[in-house]
């Protein structure tokens, strides 16, 4: 379908479910996102009714309104499309190195991508000669200027600990000769804190991302050690330990996979909330493999293969869209403003607030991750992988640390407006297109969606934007300035627009501008 051209736009109807989303908020009153600049309008439920229908179906004064609002207000102008034909690779995250570390991890976790930590392939930990290799690959392929992030990965990363004191004294000796920026953040179970943990992470202001699901009981059952222990106890004394002798210094989060009914989600989330340790929350729902047509999941065993390779009479269920658990997340949405309590440090759920970030400041998502954009696994074999999830399949690899990138990979620079449907989605510029791994183990193609993880992120994109509608004016001016250092989904590119001011509460009635 050929679009019109960006000075045809403001006078051509917008459409429902492509240019805007209506969305009814239980009270007389619905919510209107408008996908061209996310502006966010309140209307009354009649009103956004005959506008779901069409703008051609609005009352007289209706429609005068909402003219006046595309015209003085700039609402459904065509910012972000503008945005993603005008972006680079290189724009909207930071150039980020994933480091997977080492083979070895002490738990063996019920839904393990990384089949137990080697991926299937890794048989050692990284050396020291990587380090040399992955600060080549940051000079030749950073963008000026750039800032640059390394994510310690693992298996459990902190087995190697000295690979990762020495890269951060690299950093720093770069960043002192020549200003470069950079950020440290270490995805780990935390079940392990070598000597000399704490001042490092203290040293160089870590982000922590602590892999937790709950309380101890579900954080045992998801999460055991390999010898079947529990797992929450050690987890909770170390991160009390941080926490003493880092203080503000380092942040914590919360990595969270939710794959059970009970606890609930909330209750869960309650349950880390009350140790009052972390700074922020991640919550991913438990994906997992079952047999074509039942929900009973497949028995997994390390070094199984079928979470990394589609397999004949597999599919895969997101736990978020079972029965219940729906009703279970939008609960914890109506619920999550009240989390920012006095007394409490918690700054937020990350995936939510890049989306308020979003839709409160108009900024747009070129693409889901920055995988293969400004984002690559390095890994102990010396191979180069656009995403971290799949390294145990060498048909990805993009390169090896000694020789750098050696296949190009446009297929993972494609923007979400180039996407044959996801292009014509009014939540693309939230959620930018969907993952590619996830479309590679449902479908077998990075490209072609796969449809569960869509359904879920129209989910997620239609009740934050909800709960955003329902809150109060402090909640929406909360302070989001950090969300582009915390590597929210993956460093999704995210580029901020011109979007003018538009005045809390503006009023063009029916219509109520929001942000």
């Amino acid at each position: 379908m050929t679009r019109p051209r960006a000075d045809e736009d403001r006078d051509a109807p917008l459409r429902h479910g492509t240019d805007y989303r209506v969305l009814p908020l239980g009270d007389g009153t619905a919510a209107v996102l408008l996908t061209g600049d996310h502006r966010l309008l309140l209307a009354p439920a009649a009103t956004a009714w005959r506008l779901e229908a069409g703008v051609g179906h609005l009352l007289p004064d209706e429609r005068r309104a909402w003219d006046l609002l595309r015209s003085e207000a700039v609402v459904g102008d065509d910012t972000h499309r503008a945005l993603l034909a005008g972006s680079t690779p290189s724009d909207g995250a930071d150039f980020a190195v994933n480091v997977n570390l080492t083979n070895v991890c002490n738990l063996a976790c019920s839904y393990c991508f990384a089949e137990g930590g080697d991926y299937g392939r890794i048989t050692g930990a990284m050396g020291e000669h990587s380090i040399a290799w992955i600060f080549d690959f940051v000079e030749t392929h950073a963008a000026p200027g750039q800032r640059v992030r390394f994510e310690f990965f693992g298996g459990e990363p902190l087995a190697n600990l000295p690979v990762i004191r020495k890269i951060c004294e690299r950093a720093r000796v770069l960043a002192e000769r020549d200003g470069t920026r950079f950020l440290h953040r270490v995805s780990t179970n935390l079940t392990l804190l070598p000597p000399g943990t704490a001042e490092l992470f203290r040293d160089h202001r870590f982000i922590v991302s602590v892999s937790i699901d709950g309380g101890r009981r579900v954080q045992d059952a998801n999460r055991p050690a390999k010898n079947g222990k529990g797992s929450y106890d050690r987890i909770v004394r170390n991160l009390r330990r941080l926490r003493q002798e880092c203080g503000d210094a380092v942040t914590l989060v919360a990595r969270m996979t939710i794959a059970t009914a009970e606890p609930t989600l909330k209750d869960s989330v309650l349950d880390l909330w009350r140790l009052d340790l972390f700074d922020h929350f991640q919550i991913y729902p438990g994906v997992y493999p079952v047999r074509t047509g039942t929900t009973v999941p497949v028995a997994l065993t390390l070094g199984d293969r079928t979470l990394s390779e589609p397999q004949g009479g597999i599919q895969y269920i997101n736990h978020f869209l079972q029965p219940g658990i729906v009703e279970q997340f939008k609960e914890f949405l109506a619920h999550y403003p009240k989390l920012f309590a006095p007394g409490n440090r918690f700054k937020g759920v990350l995936e939510y607030e890049r989306t308020v970030q979003m839709v409160t400041e108009g900024a747009a998502a070129l693409a889901f991750c920055s995988g293969g954009r400004t984002y690559y696994t390095h890994s102990p074999d010396g191979s180069i992988s656009p995403c971290h999830r799949l390294v145990g399949d060498e048909g990805f690899d993009v390169g090896t640390g000694e020789l750098g990138l050696t296949r190009d990979h446009p297929e993972w620079r494609r923007t979400v407006d180039q996407h044959p449907v996801c292009g014509g989605c009014w939540a693309r510029y939230l959620c930018g297109g969907g993952c590619r791994q996830e479309n590679h183990v449902a479908t077998g193609d990075l490209n072609t969606l796969n449809e569960e993880s869509c359904q879920y992120q129209l989910m997620l994109a239609e009740e934050v934007v909800t709960m955003l509608a329902r809150s109060t004016a402090a909640y929406r001016n909360l302070s989001r300035s950090r969300y582009d250092d915390l590597f929210v989904s993956c460093g999704r590119p995210v580029v901020p627009s011109a979007r003018p001011p538009a005045g809390h509460g503006a009023d063009y009635p029916p219509f109520r501008l929001l942000c």
